[in-house]
C-alpha cells in the first residue's frame, strides 16, 4: 500500500538529499555515462539504472539511485533515496532510515514496524524567497502639443506657391488679366467648373490611360493643370489686390505691387489659421482658380465653333431712305 506523509528528517537525511542533488548536477554537467558506482564503503550509488536489493541481502549504508528505480526486498540499514524514479519497498523488505522519492512516488509494504518511517513523493518546497519592495510608480511626464502656432510646413508650402503664382503672373500677365476679367463676368460658372474639376480631370486621366499615346500624355495633362491652378491663383490675388487698394482709395497701382499684395493677403490668413482650416481655404481658392482658368478656353472654344455648327440670325434688310420730291417751279418749257 502506498503511504505519503510529510518530508521531516533529521540532519542526516537532508545532508544526503542535497548530496544527491549536487552529484546529479555535477553528473549532468560531467556527461558521464550511466553506472553503478559504489561511493565507498557499504552504500549503493546508481546513476541511469535501476536497483534491486534482493531478498536476504544486507546494504550496511544507504541506496541512492538516479534516473531509476529502486526495489528493496532485503534488508537496508540506512537510508533509501531515489531521483526521478519511483521507490518500492516489498513486504520482505526493510529501510532503517529514510525512504524518499524525488519525483516518483514511494510504494512502501514492508510488514516490519522500523522500516519507511519517513516517505516522501515529491520535491522538498524551497523557502520563499524575499520580496523585493516595490518601486514607486512614476507617472509619466504628460507632452503637451502645441497647436496653437501655425504650421512651419503648411507655411512653407503657401510661400513657394504664391512666389510660383507670382511667377506666372511676371511671365503672363495677359493671361492673368483675361482670366481675372472672366471671372469678374461669370464668378458661378467659373467656381462651379472649379468644384467639379477633379471629376473632370479624373475621368479625362482615364481617356488618355486607354489609348498608348494618352499615357505619353498624362504627364502633359498634369503639368498643364498644376499651370492653370497658379494662372488663376495669380488672378485670384489680383482681384483681391485691387479691391483692397480701392478701399484704401489708391489710384491706378502697379499690377505687379497688386498680384503681390493679394498673394500676401491669401498667405496670411490661409497660414495662421487652424491647419485644417488653411487646407479647406486652399482648396477653395485652388478650384476657383482652375475654373476661372477654363473661362477663357470655354469662351475661345464656342466661339471658335459658333460659325460653323452653331444658329445664324438671318440678314437684316438695310433701309434705304426714299429720295425727296423736286422742288416746285414752273414747268420747263420744250425748246
Amino acid at each position: 500500500m502506498t503511504h505519503f506523509a510529510t518530508f521531516t528528517r533529521s540532519p542526516r537525511a537532508v545532508t544526503l538529499a542535497l548530496g544527491a542533488l549536487a552529484a546529479s548536477f555535477a553528473l549532468l554537467a560531467a556527461s558521464a555515462p550511466a553506472a553503478a558506482h559504489d561511493s565507498g564503503g557499504s552504500d549503493i550509488v546508481e546513476f541511469g539504472q535501476s536497483v534491486t536489493v534482493a531478498e536476504g541481502q544486507e546494504v550496511t549504508g544507504d541506496v541512492v539511485v538516479f534516473g531509476g528505480d529502486a526495489k528493496i526486498y532485503g534488508h537496508v540499514d540506512g537510508d533509501a533515496v531515489v531521483m526521478g524514479g519511483n521507490l518500492f519497498i516489498a513486504p520482505t523488505g526493510q529501510v532503517d532510515g529514510s525512504t524518499i522519492s524525488f519525483g516518483g512516488s514511494v510504494d512502501n509494504q514492508s510488514n516490519t514496524g522500523n522500516g519507511g518511517r519517513h516517505k516522501h513523493n515529491a520535491m522538498p518546497s524551497l523557502p520563499p524567497m524575499p520580496t523585493m519592495p516595490s518601486m514607486p510608480v512614476v507617472p509619466p511626464i504628460p507632452v503637451v502639443e502645441d497647436n496653437n502656432g501655425p504650421d512651419t510646413g503648411w507655411i512653407g508650402f503657401l510661400i513657394v506657391t504664391g512666389v510660383l503664382s507670382l511667377l506666372a503672373f511676371a511671365l503672363t500677365p495677359g493671361s492673368v488679366r483675361t482670366v481675372s476679367g472672366e471671372l469678374m463676368r461669370r464668378p458661378i460658372l467659373g467656381t462651379a467648373i472649379g468644384f467639379c474639376w477633379p471629376f473632370i480631370f479624373a475621368a479625362i486621366l482615364i481617356a488618355l490611360a486607354i489609348t498608348v499615346i494618352g499615357i505619353v500624355l498624362m504627364p502633359a495633362a498634369v503639368v498643364a493643370v498644376f499651370v492653370a491652378y497658379l494662372v488663376g491663383r495669380a488672378a485670384v490675388a489680383l482681384l483681391l489686390g485691387r479691391r483692397l487698394f480701392e478701399v484704401a482709395n489708391v489710384m491706378e497701382p502697379a499690377p505687379l505691387a497688386t498680384v503681390a499684395l493679394g498673394l500676401l493677403i491669401i498667405t496670411v490668413v490661409e497660414g495662421f489659421v487652424p491647419l485644417w482650416m488653411g487646407i479647406v481655404l486652399e482648396a477653395c481658392v485652388g478650384a476657383v482658380a482652375i475654373g476661372g482658368a477654363m473661362l477663357p478656353f470655354l469662351r475661345s472654344r464656342y466661339a471658335a465653333a459658333a460659325p460653323a455648327g452653331g444658329y445664324m440670325p438671318p440678314p437684316q434688310p438695310v433701309f434705304t431712305p426714299p429720295s425727296p420730291p423736286p422742288p416746285p417751279g414752273p414747268p420747263a418749257v420744250p425748246q
